[in-house]
């Protein structure tokens, strides 16, 4: 029989087991193959072009096992089996081996089947995922009834559970990508990461946001590798309108979030301008450690404080000491070490600040932090108050971001007796970031500088509910209270505060004045007492300035100011709008002088609006 003798001669000339052998090596080759090529900087192709070798060898190995054996002499030709040691019977054994060896090609070729299914599949997935979907084939049906999105913190998910920062940053830079897309409304960051670690849901969070759709996502990483996984969920639904995961190199990190950012900008068929595309494909570092060190800067300098200002400038001087091209790096050091120059500006302590400027600007000269570090330090230094509205305005320009239009109101505009345009922005701004408390204690003083006391008290009262701690906000609802005639109310509340608060300057001087204007000058004269010697500040100065003018002691406000412009301290900019209003100081040589050495004076800002043209 034909049968029995051809499965006979498989097992004499050893074809079972060359084909075991072979498909056992190939595997482990795949496998190999696999985790080391992508490694060595090869394309993904190259693991195929592995796997299809091993197979189109796998039946020339099966004709070699047939045709010669290995032995002790070498390679030698196999000799047919001859008649007399062949059995002729069909033994379930010959059939479990031919069913076997049959088997295992199946499965062979399964393998290569499937891998090259699994390989259209990815490639499908990554056209999705890359953005490139066909344009007669929409993404998302009705994709424009989502044009105002939130990008909430990205979950950590490395197995330490200690690159918090690190998925924060990654979510904050998509962030900033897609805000730059202008046809999109992109809730800013303090108002979008606001419910880190809540139990609220998509649809709560996004009725308070007030957007249709938000982004969240989840971040791998582990040494050199990162792995985000992205999904862009409608609002009412909950159900996910895009969604992709990547891994890559941390080195390529620029490129996946462009790649993110682009996917949904596709997916939500927006069109990209100019200028968008180019800040979506912008490549800042290639350096993970560069990188790394800028976000933490980044996340440092939202808090403001002299302490986390100092902090946050020493990454980000590990930042651009790690790269020396890192644009962005240099325009947040920059920004950052201007705003220490806040309380005293002077040539020596400028000199951080001009070099971090100057090596962004001749980076890009539309760096929009820079601009404003540059803006805010001629103010400071020089009071070139032309040239600073130029570089705020370049900087609004470059990018229209809300902490842009609060430092080009609070110190430009507001001090110029452009208190419209200035609320402008800052209600701007408060759309961009709803839930920032700072935005909202801005838009207060400004309701009190421009006379409306009760929509300050309004304003103030938003912001201590989102901050009960707030000090500018506290401040500014003293103050409101103040300007509305209410200093029974001021106090009342002054007397829920706890005790830590109500030592801090800016709200002990609020109170003092309160307590002048009840008639207790005891009272308020040891509270000036106290912000002049006790506890002096650069929050405290401006107070005990204000306090000494409502006990009307006018010389000793002048000299406290007097100081403050020598020093060329922030509080400079502000003695226009602090003391415009008061009687005594309207005719005051020495009021009137301080006003003209800062260039606040009628004659100057008439000028600069002229230039500026404001009107």
């Amino acid at each position: 029989m034909v049968l029995p003798r051809f499965l006979a001669e498989l097992k004499h000339r050893k074809v079972y087991r060359a084909a075991v052998v072979y498909a056992a090596v190939g595997w482990m080759l795949l496998e190999a193959a696999d985790v080391v090529l992508p490694r060595l900087g090869l394309p993904d192709w190259t693991v195929n072009v592995v796997l299809a070798i091993v197979l189109l060898c796998f039946p020339l190995a099966l004709v070699f096992a047939w045709i010669f054996d290995l032995s002790p002499q070498g390679i030698v030709r196999t000799e047919p089996l001859s008649h007399a040691h062949h059995d002729h019977r069909l033994t379930t054994t010959a059939i479990v081996e031919f069913v076997l060896i049959l088997a295992l090609v199946i499965a062979v070729g399964g393998l290569y089947v499937d891998r090259l299914s699994l390989q259209k599949r990815l490639e499908e997935a990554e056209s999705v995922v890359h953005g490139n979907l066909s344009a007669d084939q929409p993404a998302i049906p009705n994709p424009e009834q989502y044009r105002a999105i939130a990008v909430l913190p990205f979950a950590d998910m490395s197995e330490a559970g200690d690159q918090a920062w690190f998925a924060e940053g990654v979510a904050e830079e998509l962030l900033i990508a897609l805000s730059q897309v202008k046809p999109l409304s992109v809730m800013a960051r303090t108002s979008s990461f606001a419910f880190k670690g809540t139990d609220k849901t998509v649809a709560e969070i996004a009725e308070v946001l007030g957007v249709q759709a938000v982004l969240e996502g989840s971040v791998r990483r582990s040494d050199d590798r990162v792995r985000i996984t992205a999904q862009l969920v409608d609002a009412k639904s909950g159900y996910h309108i895009w969604s992709g995961s990547y891994q890559r190199e941390l080195e390529d990190l620029f490129q996946l979030q462009n790649e993110i950012a682009g996917a949904i900008v596709q997916a939500l068929r927006v069109e990209l301008g100019v200028n968008a595309s180019k800040q979506l494909i912008a490549q800042q570092t290639t350096r993970p450690e560069a990188y790394n060190a800028f976000i933490r800067g980044r996340a440092l300098l939202d808090y403001a404080s002299p302490e986390s200002l100092n902090i946050s400038i020493s990454f980000f001087e590990k930042a651009v000491a790690a790269d020396p091209n890192y644009i962005q790096a240099w325009g947040y050091l920059a920004l950052a070490n201007a705003f220490t120059s806040l309380w005293r500006a002077t040539e020596e302590a400028a000199g951080p600040t001009i070099e971090a400027y100057d090596r962004a600007l001749a980076l890009n000269a539309d760096q929009s932090e820079a601009l404003a570090a540059k803006a805010l330090l001629t103010q400071l230094l020089h009071r070139d108050w032309a040239l600073a509205g130029e570089l705020y305005q370049r900087a609004l320009l470059a990018e229209d971001n809300a902490n842009a239009m609060v430092t080009y109101g609070i110190f430009y505009l507001a001090n110029i007796e452009e208190i419209p345009l200035a609320k402008e922005l800052f209600e701007e701004a408060e759309r961009q970031d709803p839930l920032h408390a700072g935005y909202k204690s801005n838009l207060a003083m400004l309701y009190i500088w421009s006379g409306d006391a009760g929509l300050a008290i309004k304003k103030a009262r938003e912001a201590l509910a989102l901050n009960p701690r707030h000090l500018f906000a506290l401040m500014a609802l003293l103050e409101a209270y103040t300007h509305d005639g209410n200093c029974h109310e001021a106090l009342t509340f002054f007397g829920t505060l706890p005790r830590r608060l109500q030592e801090a300057p800016r709200v002990k001087g609020r109170a003092g004045v309160c307590h002048a204007r009840q008639g207790d000058l005891a009272k308020a004269e040891e509270i000036y007492r106290q912000l002049r010697i006790d506890t002096p500040s650069d929050y405290a100065i401006m107070q005990a300035a204000a306090l000494a003018a409502e006990l009307g002691d006018v010389e000793a406000a002048i000299d406290i100011l007097e100081h403050e412009v020598n020093i060329h301290s922030w509080n400079q900019l502000f003695i226009r709008t602090y003391f415009r209003h008061k009687e005594d100081f309207a005719n005051d040589p020495r009021y009137l002088a301080l006003l003209r050495r800062v260039h606040l004076d009628d004659q100057s800002i008439a000028e600069l609006h002229r230039q500026m043209a404001f009107e």
